[in-house]
């Protein structure tokens, strides 16, 4: 069971990271203006508060995904790493306003069922005792 808790920490951790970074791009690009690949531009960027907690997110996100990458096969958590698609779409209703409509509720839907489809393969294949190297060394 500790393995399960782990993991749950380990994807809810990588979700935070992830979610948190593309809201924050959003808001240092609202803050930024429009980015012209001049130096000004540049520095407008690093000046911005929300831009360093990005960076700082995608550093917690690759930690995070590191450590995810060790304990299952890439196919599985690749796969999985989708659910943050649905947690940006959420977020940028929420912090932005955004509008969610059926065919975004209903691609959310496909993705989360999707996941969850492949969750149940990964556990048959455990059961069944064919897994390939899904808890590795470490």
């Amino acid at each position: 069971m500790k393995d399960r808790q782990r993991a749950w920490v380990a994807w809810s951790a990588l979700l935070f990271f992830e979610t948190l970074c593309q809201v924050s791009l959003k808001l240092a690009g609202r803050s930024t203006g429009a980015f012209d690949f001049s130096a000004g531009a540049f520095l407008r960027a690093l000046e911005t508060p929300w831009l360093w907690v990005a960076i700082g997110c995608y550093v917690g996100a690759f930690l995070v995904w590191l450590t995810i990458l060790r304990r299952t096969t890439l196919s599985a958590a690749f796969a999985t790493s989708a659910i943050v698609f649905v947690a940006v779409m959420f977020a940028s209703w929420l912090v932005f306003r955004e509008h969610i409509g059926l065919v975004q509720a209903l691609g959310a839907t496909i993705i989360v069922v999707g996941i969850l489809l492949l969750g149940a393969d990964e556990e048959a294949s455990d059961a069944s005792g064919a897994s390939t190297g899904r808890h590795g060394s470490g």
